[in-house]
């Protein structure tokens, strides 16, 4: 009985973070990123990409360069990891990160394909 009890509350307990976990939370709005700086969230939007001659590749969100409410940012070195960003030029997505402040703009580091989810 004691082993029942313990693996219901192990299972209630996973439940418990994954619940709370940002890939299962819902999204906000992209204008609603910068609100949110320092914390990690999933912002929802219209994706706008740009593809650096580096290779560096920016999905920003209703918006295009500094004009858009936030941006993710892919870097030359995780560009691998993402094998065709273009699919998502133009689509309502969701990316999924911190939520940090570069050049006065929000930003999500985006270095795992799965911070990425079409809508």
């Amino acid at each position: 009985m004691l082993e029942i009890a313990t693996n219901t509350l192990t299972r209630l307990a996973l439940l418990a973070v994954l619940c709370a976990s940002p890939a299962f939370a819902a999204s906000i709005p992209s204008e609603d990123a910068v609100r949110h700086l320092g914390k990690t969230a999933t912002v929802s939007g219209r994706a706008a990409l740009t593809i650096m001659p580096s290779g560096e590749a920016y999905i920003d969100l209703d918006g295009r360069g500094e004009g858009a409410p936030v941006a993710g940012y892919v870097s030359r070195w995780n560009r691998g990891r993402f094998s065709d960003l273009s699919a998502i030029d133009g689509k309502m997505i969701e990316i999924t990160g911190h939520i940090e402040d570069f050049r006065d703009q929000p930003q999500i580091f985006l270095q795992d394909p799965a911070q990425i989810r079409v809508k």
